[in-house]
C-alpha cells in the first residue's frame, strides 16, 4: 500500500472566516505549456518563440508584469491581443512572447521556466511554461534493433531529409500527417538488430518553414551498444511542477522536512545487461545534496539562508552504463515568505491523482498541491472527526474552501492539503482557494461531476493487502477502497463520519468486472457498497472472487451505467 494511501486511510479512519471565491472571473489558459525548438547548433539564437494565452473564463484577462524566466538567457515580453493562430478555443489571444538568446551556450541541453502571473481576479494563474534547447547536434545511446526519439515542436509544418555516412536507414523525422496547430515532430533513431555495436553519424536537415531557426541542419550521433544505457528520471528538476518531475521551488524559512520528502532522481535501463548504480554526488551549494537511493539518488533541497532568487546545481549518479555517470541539472528558486499558491491543475482526487484529467466529486477525497500552506515541521493531522476545517501546528493555521465553503480537511503540510469537497458542491467548475495565517491565496478551478470512480487499494478483510507470494484465493472475500462513487442513502453529512447504523448504502450500485484480454471480464454484483462505516468520504466495495479467473494478477475495475473506474491489479490463486 502506498504511502499516500497509507496516509489518506489512516485520516479517513479516524476513530469517531473564509475568503469569497469569485465566480465570474477570467481564467488563464495556455495553448501550451512547453516550448521545445527544433534542435539548434553552436552559436545560433533560437529566435522569439510564441504562446499564445487566452481567457477560458468571464471579464477580460489581465496579465501582470512580463513573464518571469528562470535563466538570463531568455527574455520575455507580451504582445497586444490579436486573432489567436494557434487554437480554436478562443476568438481573442495574448502572445507570450520568449526570445531565445542561446548563441553563447555550450553543447548540451539546456531547460528552464518561465512563470506568467495574472491579476488578482485571475483564476488558475500564476502558470508555467518550460523551455526546452538543445544546443551543437544530438548525440543517443541506443541498443541495437531498439529505438530512441527526441521530441520539439513547431507551429508550423516542415520537410527533413536524413543521411547517414554509413548508408543504412537508421535516422528519420516522424511526425504527424493531421492537421494541428501545435505540430509534435521527433527525431527518430531505430537502428536494426544487425547494426554493430560502434559509434555511427548522420545528419537531419529541417526546411519549410516560416520561422527560420526551425531551419536547421542537426548533427546526429548514435552509440550502438550492449551495454546498460542510463536515463534519468526526471532528467532535469525545475521551479515548477512538471511531468515527471517535482517543484524545486522553497520559500524562505521552509521546513526542511518538506525540501527532503519525495524528491528522488530514478536510473532507469534502456539498454541491455543490468544496471550498477553508484554513489550520487551534488554541486551547486550547500542547498543542494544528494544520497544514494535504491536505483537512483535522493536529493535534499534546503533554503537555509539564501536570499530569493534562482541557484544552479547537478546531481551526478555514476553507473556501469554505457553512457557512463549522468548529470541531472537542478534549477533551484528561493521565494520571500508570502501567500499560499495553489498550482494550476492541482487539485486532484487522492486515489489517481487526476491522471486521467478526468473530475471529482461532492464528497470526495482530494487533494490540492502547491506552496506555503503550513509553515510546520510536519504533516500535521485532522484531530478528529468531525474532520476539522482548519488546521493549526507550530503556530501556523491552514484552511481550504470549495466555492468559498469551508472544506474539512484530513492534513496539510508545506506543499499539500487533503481535504473533502463539501457535499453540497454543484456539478461544473468549482474555485478552490488556500488561506494560510490569514492570507488568503491564489483560486485555482476543478471539474466537478456526480460520480468519479476512483479505486484506491484492494485488501483482504484484516486490511493486509494480497500479494504475488500471498495472493487472494477465488472465493474469498475481498474490500475494495474507493472514492468519488456518488450519492448513498442515508446520505452522509460533510466532514463527518459514515453511519455503521443503518449503513449508508450507494444509490447505484456498480458490478466488480474482473479479469481481462484473452480470458475474458467476469462481472461479479457485491454483496455491499457504500460508505466505509467510521471513515470519512472513504467507500468500500466487498465482493466475493469468482471462480475460473486464471492464477496471476487479475484486472479489477468498478462499474457504474455512466462511468467506469481506473483499474487495479489483484493478486490471485
Amino acid at each position: 500500500m502506498g504511502v499516500m494511501v497509507r496516509r489518506l486511510l489512516r485520516a479517513a479512519l479516524v476513530p469517531v472566516g473564509f475568503a469569497t471565491l469569485l465566480h465570474a472571473a477570467p481564467m488563464l489558459r495556455l495553448v501550451t505549456t512547453a516550448v521545445v525548438p527544433v534542435p539548434l547548433p553552436l552559436g545560433a539564437n533560437g529566435g522569439t518563440q510564441t504562446v499564445e494565452a487566452y481567457n477560458a473564463g468571464d471579464g477580460s484577462l489581465s496579465l501582470s508584469g512580463n513573464p518571469v524566466p528562470s535563466v538570463s538567457w531568455i527574455a520575455t515580453s507580451y504582445g497586444s491581443p490579436r486573432t489567436c493562430t494557434t487554437t480554436t478555443a478562443s476568438s481573442s489571444c495574448i502572445p507570450l512572447q520568449l526570445t531565445l538568446n542561446t548563441s553563447t551556450l555550450a553543447a548540451g541541453t539546456y531547460t528552464a521556466v518561465v512563470t506568467v502571473n495574472g491579476a488578482a481576479n485571475v483564476v488558475d494563474a500564476p502558470q508555467t511554461i518550460t523551455v526546452t534547447v538543445r544546443i551543437g547536434g544530438l548525440t543517443v545511446y541506443v541498443a541495437p534493433g531498439s529505438s530512441s526519439d527526441v521530441a520539439f515542436t513547431t507551429n508550423g509544418p516542415l520537410s527533413g531529409v536524413a543521411t547517414t555516412q554509413d548508408g543504412n536507414r537508421w535516422l528519420s523525422l516522424d511526425g504527424t500527417g493531421s492537421f494541428r496547430f501545435i505540430y509534435p515532430w521527433s527525431v527518430h533513431i531505430a537502428p536494426p538488430a544487425s547494426m554493430a555495436s560502434g559509434t555511427y553519424n548522420g545528419s537531419l536537415v529541417t526546411s519549410g518553414s516560416s520561422f527560420a531557426p526551425d531551419n536547421q541542419t542537426i548533427p546526429v550521433t548514435m552509440h550502438i551498444t550492449t551495454q546498460p544505457i542510463a536515463q534519468p528520471y526526471p532528467d532535469n528538476v525545475l521551479p515548477a511542477a512538471y511531468e515527471g518531475g517535482w517543484p524545486a521551488r522553497l520559500a524562505q524559512g521552509a521546513p526542511q522536512l518538506a525540501a527532503q520528502a519525495g524528491h528522488y532522481i530514478a536510473l532507469n535501463n534502456l539498454g541491455q545487461g543490468s544496471l550498477a548504480v553508484g554513489t550520487p554526488t551534488a554541486t551547486g551549494g550547500s542547498w543542494l545534496t544528494a544520497a544514494p537511493s535504491s536505483g537512483g539518488a535522493a536529493v535534499a533541497l534546503n533554503p537555509g539562508t539564501l536570499a530569493p532568487g534562482f541557484y544552479s546545481g547537478s546531481v551526478s549518479i555514476p553507473s556501469n552504463a554505457a553512457n557512463g555517470a549522468v548529470n541531472v541539472p537542478v534549477s533551484f528558486q528561493v521565494v520571500a515568505q508570502s501567500a499560499p499558491t495553489a498550482n494550476y491543475g492541482g487539485v486532484v482526487d487522492n486515489a489517481i491523482f487526476g491522471v486521467d484529467g478526468g473530475p471529482v466529486t461532492p464528497g470526495d477525497i482530494v487533494d490540492v498541491f502547491g506552496e506555503q500552506f503550513l509553515f510546520a515541521d510536519a504533516t500535521a493531522y485532522s484531530p478528529g472527526v468531525p474532520l476539522a476545517t482548519q488546521i493549526t501546528a507550530s503556530g501556523s493555521t491552514s484552511s481550504v474552501t470549495v466555492n468559498g465553503v469551508a472544506a474539512p480537511m484530513y492534513f496539510s503540510n508545506y506543499d499539500q492539503i487533503a481535504f473533502q469537497v463539501p457535499l453540497g458542491t454543484a456539478t461544473g467548475t468549482a474555485l478552490v482557494q488556500v488561506e494560510r495565517d490569514g492570507l488568503p491565496g491564489n483560486t485555482v478551478s476543478v471539474q466537478v461531476a456526480a460520480r468519479a470512480p476512483r479505486i484506491l487499494v484492494i485488501v483482504n478483510p484484516d486490511t493486509t493487502v494480497p500479494t504475488a507470494a500471498n495472493p487472494a484465493a477465488v472465493g474469498n472475500t475481498v474490500i475494495i477502497y474507493a472514492i468519488g462513487l456518488g450519492p448513498t442513502n442515508p446520505a452522509v453529512v460533510t466532514g463527518a463520519p459514515a453511519p455503521s447504523s443503518p449503513l449508508a448504502k450507494l444509490t447505484t450500485t456498480p458490478t466488480v468486472d474482473f479479469g481481462s484480454g484473452f480470458f475474458g471480464t467476469t462481472a461479479v454484483t457485491p454483496s455491499y457498497s457504500g460508505m466505509s462505516p467510521g471513515s470519512v468520504g472513504l467507500y468500500q466495495v466487498n465482493v466475493v472472487i469468482p471462480p475460473g479467473l486464471p492464477a496471476g494478477l487479475i484486472n479489477v475495475s468498478l462499474v457504474f451505467p455512466d462511468s467506469v473506474s481506473n483499474t487495479v491489479q489483484l493478486a490471485v490463486q
